[in-house]
């Protein structure tokens, strides 16, 4: 999906939007560049193209906190692009997801206290009437 060159770039400004503190991995550390950034870009694949040329955007990294903060500045969507992915591909790492508590999404069936009478929501739209305007 990403070359080696684009997936360094990517690594690097993804390891300063998600150091390692208190106990949590860097991306890197999280080995989220991997098998997980492929996954976050099979789901989402709209992202890839965008993603690529993002990347190709990113000027020679010597001092990555510049470069990013730059991007920040000068080309906020290329950032958060960069965010979105990498973000996405952190939190697939189940490690990760153990360390914060989160199991996942999980089918749960509501309880009798829960139950919603839809009725009662759906009664209001039902009672307005339509209200689009023919084209």
């Amino acid at each position: 999906m990403l070359d080696d060159k684009e997936r360094v770039v990517f690594c690097a400004i993804a390891d300063y939007l998600i150091p390692a503190f208190d106990g949590m991995p860097a991306f890197s550390q999280a080995d989220a560049q991997g098998i997980h950034t492929s996954r976050v870009l099979e789901l989402r694949p709209e992202l890839l193209e965008s993603l690529t040329t993002a990347l190709a955007q990113v000027p020679p990294i010597d001092a990555v906190s510049e470069v990013a903060e730059q991007l920040n500045r000068e080309q906020p969507e290329v950032i958060g692009l960069i965010g979105l992915v990498a973000s996405s591909a952190y939190y697939l790492n189940p490690d990760v997801r153990r360390r914060l508590g989160y199991p996942g999404q999980l089918q749960r069936p509501p309880g009798d206290d829960e139950a919603y009478d839809y009725e009662d929501l759906l009664q209001p739209v039902i009672d307005r009437g339509p209200i689009f305007r023919p084209t």
